[in-house]
C-alpha cells in the first residue's frame, strides 16, 4: 500500500483555515455555478421528457459519489481530494490518472464556465459572438488574481456570490410556481441512451460537492468539517435543482425541439416580464465569479499535492505567503484561456469535464473498496454502485469527449513512464 508523507507546505496556522461555514460556502459557489443556467437545454434536446429521469440519474451518481468522498474524507486531511485518498489506499500510478482527469476535466469545467457568460450575453443584447471573448478573458485573470491572495478571502467572496445565486434561483422557481401550476409533468422512458447521455451533461451542474475535499487541511477539524460541508451542500443544491427542472419544463410544454441556450432568460420572460433581462446577466455572471472561483481554488492545491509527490515539477508545489499555491494557479488559468479561445461549442467542453470528473469519482469508489475495515461508515454497496454509474455515464457521454480524455490521459501516462524511467537512469548514473 502506497503511502505519501505530509506536506510542510500544506500545514497552515489556523488563522488561514476555513470554517464549517466557508467549506459550505466553497461546495455551494461550486455547485450554484453558471452550469446550471446552460446545461438543461443540452439536456433537453438528448433526453427530452426523459429529463426527469436524466436528473434524477445525475442526482444519483452525485449522491453516491458525495457518500464515497464523505467516508474518505473522514479518515484523510490531506489535500488533494481523490488523488490523496487514491494515493493512499490503491496505488501512485491509479491515482496520477486520478489527478489529471482532475485537473483537465476542471480546467475544462472553467473555460465552459466563461463561454456560458457569452451565451447569455448574446441572448439578451443579440449581440454577435464577442471577438476574441474578451470578458471570459479578463474575468478568468481576475479571479486567479483573488485567488492567490489566500483561501479564506476566496471563500468570502464565494460565499457572497453563492448566496447571491441561491436568492436568484429561489426568485425563479417561485415565479414559475406562482405564474401557474405544473401541467407538463410526463416522464418519458424511450431513447435510454439520450437519458444517459443528458445525465452526464446534467452531472457537470451537479459536480462541486467534492471541491471541498481538495482543501484538506485547509479547513479547520478537516475529517469532521469536510464531510459535514460535502452534506449539507450537496443536500441543498439537489432540492434547487429538482425544482428547477419542474419550473424550466413542467409548466410549459417545450415540445422536442431544444430549449434556449438561456433558459432562465426565456422562463423569467414568462412568469416575470417586468423584470429586466439584464438583471438575468447581472446573477448569471455573478455565479460564473463564484463557480469559477471554487474551481481554481479547488483544481490548484489537488495539482500542487501532485508536484509535492513528484507526479507534477515540485516547483508547482510553492506556496505564497497567503498559502495559496500561485505558480500552478497561473498555469491553470492560462490554459483554461487557451480553451477559451479554442473552443466555442460549450456543450462539448462540458462533456471533456463531465468524462473526465466522473472518471475521477469512479477511481474515488475504488479507493473505498480498498479501504481497511475499521475506516468504513457504510456498506460496500455504496461503492460499487456508484462505480457502475460513474462507468455507465463516463461512456454516454456526447461529442467527441471519450475519445479525446481519453487520448490526452494515455499521454500523461507515457510521459509520466517516460521521465520516470529518465529519472531512475539519473540515479543509478
Amino acid at each position: 500500500m502506497a503511502t505519501s508523507k505530509p506536506n510542510p507546505d500544506s500545514v497552515l496556522k489556523s488563522q488561514q483555515q476555513l470554517s464549517l461555514v466557508g467549506a459550505v460556502a466553497i461546495g455551494l459557489a461550486s455547485m450554484l455555478g453558471a452550469g446550471v443556467f446552460f446545461v438543461w437545454s443540452s439536456a433537453w434536446s438528448l433526453a427530452h421528457d426523459g429529463i426527469y429521469l436524466a436528473a434524477l440519474l445525475a442526482a444519483a451518481v452525485a449522491s453516491l459519489n458525495a457518500a464515497s468522498v464523505y467516508q474518505l474524507a473522514s479518515n484523510n486531511s490531506r489535500p488533494g481530494g481523490i488523488y490523496s485518498y487514491s494515493r493512499q489506499h490503491l496505488n501512485p500510478s491509479t491515482a496520477f490518472v486520478a489527478g489529471i482527469a482532475f485537473v483537465f476535466g476542471k480546467i475544462g469545467s472553467i473555460a465552459a464556465i466563461a463561454l456560458i457568460i457569452d451565451h447569455y450575453v448574446n441572448s439578451a443584447f443579440a449581440l454577435p459572438n464577442p471577438a476574441g471573448h474578451l470578458a471570459a478573458i479578463v474575468t478568468i485573470a481576475a479571479l486567479f488574481a483573488l485567488n492567490v491572495l489566500g483561501i479564506n478571502r476566496t471563500a468570502l467572496v464565494a460565499g457572497i456570490l453563492a448566496s447571491v445565486t441561491l436568492l436568484f434561483l429561489l426568485f425563479s422557481i417561485g415565479s414559475a410556481f406562482q405564474h401557474g401550476s405544473p401541467t407538463h409533468m410526463s416522464v418519458g422512458v424511450h431513447g435510454g441512451k439520450g437519458i444517459l447521455a443528458a445525465a452526464s451533461l446534467l452531472f457537470f451542474a451537479f459536480a462541486g460537492y467534492a471541491r471541498v475535499a481538495t482543501l484538506g487541511d485547509e479547513v479547520r477539524e478537516s475529517r469532521r468539517n469536510i464531510p459535514r460541508a460535502i452534506v449539507i451542500s450537496l443536500a441543498v443544491v439537489i432540492a434547487v435543482y429538482f425544482a428547477i427542472v419542474v419550473a424550466l419544463f413542467g409548466f410549459e410544454n417545450p415540445g422536442n425541439e431544444a430549449t434556449s441556450d438561456a433558459p432562465f432568460v426565456q422562463m423569467l420572460a414568462r412568469t416575470a416580464p417586468n423584470l429586466n433581462s439584464n438583471v438575468v446577466i447581472f446573477v448569471v455572471v455573478i455565479a460564473a465569479l463564484g463557480s469559477m472561483l471554487a474551481l481554481l481554488a479547488g483544481t490548484a492545491r489537488t495539482a500542487a499535492t501532485m508536484a509535492a509527490d513528484g507526479e507534477l515539477p515540485k516547483l508547482l508545489a510553492k506556496r505564497n505567503k497567503f498559502g495559496a499555491p500561485y505558480l500552478v494557479e497561473s498555469m491553470i488559468a492560462l490554459t483554461a484561456i487557451g480553451f477559451v479561445i479554442w473552443s466555442e461549442q460549450t456543450w462539448i467542453v462540458i462533456g471533456f469535464s463531465s468524462f473526465s470528473v466522473l472518471l475521477y469519482y469512479a477511481i474515488g469508489h475504488l479507493a473505498v473498496l480498498a479501504q481497511p475495515k475499521e475506516q468504513r461508515k457504510q456498506p460496500r454497496i455504496v461503492a460499487i454502485l456508484g462505480f457502475a454509474l460513474c462507468a455507465v455515464l463516463v461512456l454516454s457521454v456526447p461529442g467527441p469527449a471519450v475519445g479525446a480524455s481519453t487520448a490526452i490521459l494515455v499521454i500523461a501516462l507515457l510521459i509520466r513512464s517516460i521521465s520516470s524511467r529518465l529519472a531512475g537512469r539519473a540515479k543509478r548514473n
